[in-house]
């Protein structure tokens, strides 16, 4: 009756503080942007690589997704800290074991002459023993260990937010050096054509040998500018293939012809402050490990108050192995055992105020990273703003030295002027569109990097049901 009593009592009390999400105020629109751009779709938020509409990069992050090496070694992570909830799990339940023993013992005649002789005894047991939950404490771990498995399982999305914005920008930045790299090559023969109209002119006495010079030397000039874009084509290449979880040159020959340029999304993916804290995988890990931190308390706070357990013993014993399973041999034994420590040093106390402490430590983490993420949006868009206003400048120049080339090359074509302006113009031209190129990239560059300032491109693995059966096979009671 005394053994029902406490185990009803069990599972009445909790240790510690019942968690409570915090709450922090947040802007209620961003600085930078306008209200007409807060349309963020969801699923385009979860895909966000797709709005550039390039068939190659979808098959990079699928790889990418299957593959990548850092990836796998998060879920095994994940997988380590849903076995290790397991075992928490068990310690609400009672253990069993089972045991059987056979002896024979034979006395010393030198000791007594009438001992003499042999004996045997057989043994069959079952032993139980149950650590009663009466303060919580399992509870608590439990609960620690669930907040914890979710926050490695956020951990991963925010690893793929992170991997695929890194991926997208290499695979951006590969696009647009082979742009360059074209660019180049047309300057490059602009240049070794003015050379050779230097060197003409000075055949003929109508210009000096620092004019060929000078053009020779802008002509080298050029030339060293291909082998820098072509090693960070290659650079972007090998950061590729192993991003997708090859080697650095399983994506050489895929990547190697040129493309055009990512385009640009059609609009602006961009969230309320507030939706952004719900959808950053960072943050929602790190309020996670705040409910950790705080069932740790509970945790501590147990180890303070007696400990029960409950012994239980069911046996047999015979001399004879056929009467084992007889009435007579039959012996069984129960109790209720409590301790508690009367002096420790001030030990149990401390505990508690370190997971105090840790708890506070990590609301703070929280509410710094909130800060710092928002952060990172204002400054993806203010970066993206001004890449767009800049842009629109570059655009009108290379319209503007494409006219210029036009009227130069009209010129030429009706005799009035020499072939050196159009040279000029072309190189002039030439180098607007490197510009206009980088300042692409840029703005492509900052598009990504407001993706993953949002959050954007985690999606959630499927538990594995083989872990989830055991997880609830083990829930307490």
């Amino acid at each position: 009756m005394r053994l029902a009593l406490v185990a009803s009592l069990s599972g009445c009390m909790t240790a510690g503080p019942d968690y409570q999400s915090p709450l922090m105020p947040v802007p209620e629109n961003w600085v930078t942007a306008q209200a007409s751009q807060l349309n963020a779709d969801p699923d385009g938020l979860r895909l966000w690589w797709q709005s550039f509409r390039d068939p190659m990069l979808d098959r990079l992050v699928d790889q990418t997704l299957q593959h990548n090496q850092n990836l796998a070694i998060a879920l095994a992570r994940l997988r380590q800290a849903r076995a290790e909830r397991v075992q928490i799990a068990a310690a609400s339940g009672p253990a069993v074991s089972i045991s059987g023993s056979a002896e024979t013992l034979r006395s010393s005649k030198a000791l007594s002459p009438q001992a003499g002789g042999e004996s045997r005894a057989w043994h069959l047991g079952a032993d139980a023993s149950w650590e009663l939950d009466l303060f919580g404490g399992t509870r608590r771990a439990i609960e620690a260990a669930d907040a914890g498995i979710e926050a490695l399982a956020e951990d991963n999305h925010a690893l793929q937010v992170s991997l695929l914005a890194e991926l997208v920008s290499h695979y951006a930045a590969l696009r647009a050096a082979q742009q360059r790299l074209e660019i180049a090559h047309d300057n490059l023969r602009a240049l070794a054509g003015a050379e050779r109209l230097a060197e003409q002119r000075y055949q003929h006495g109508l210009g000096s040998q620092a004019d060929v010079m000078q053009a020779r030397a802008e002509r080298e000039t050029a030339a060293a500018l291909p082998p820098l874009l072509e090693a960070d084509i290659a650079r972007f290449s090998h950061a590729i293939g192993t991003l997708a979880g090859g080697f650095p040159g399983d994506s050489h020959d895929a990547l190697g012809q040129p493309a055009p340029t990512l385009l640009r999304p059609a609009g602006l993916p961009l969230s309320l402050p507030s939706e952004v804290i719900r959808q950053r995988p960072d943050l929602r890990a790190d309020e996670r490990r705040l409910a950790a931190a705080s069932a740790q308390i509970g945790v501590a706070e147990a180890e303070r108050f007696p400990a029960f357990r409950i012994p239980l013993g069911i046996g047999t014993t015979a001399s004879v192995i056929h009467s084992l399973f007889s009435g007579a041999s039959l012996a069984w034994s129960a109790g209720l055992q409590g301790s508690q420590s009367l002096y420790d040093g001030g030990r149990a106390r401390a505990a508690v105020t370190a997971a105090q402490a840790n708890a506070d430590a990590a609301k703070l983490i929280y509410e710094r990273d909130v800060r710092l993420a928002l952060r990172d949006v204002e400054n993806a868009l203010t970066a993206w703003t001004s890449e767009r206003q800049r842009q629109v400048f570059l655009t009108q120049a290379v319209a503007t030295s494409q006219l210029a080339l036009e009227q130069s090359a009209q010129r030429y074509e009706r005799g009035l002027s020499a072939y050196l302006p159009v040279l000029v113009a072309q190189r002039a031209l030439n180098q607007a569109r490197d510009e206009l190129a980088l300042s692409q990239l840029e703005e492509v560059l900052g598009v990504i990097a407001l993706y993953k300032a949002l959050g954007a491109g985690w999606q959630a693995a499927p538990p594995r049901a083989d872990e989830e059966a055991a997880a609830r096979r083990n829930e307490p009671g």
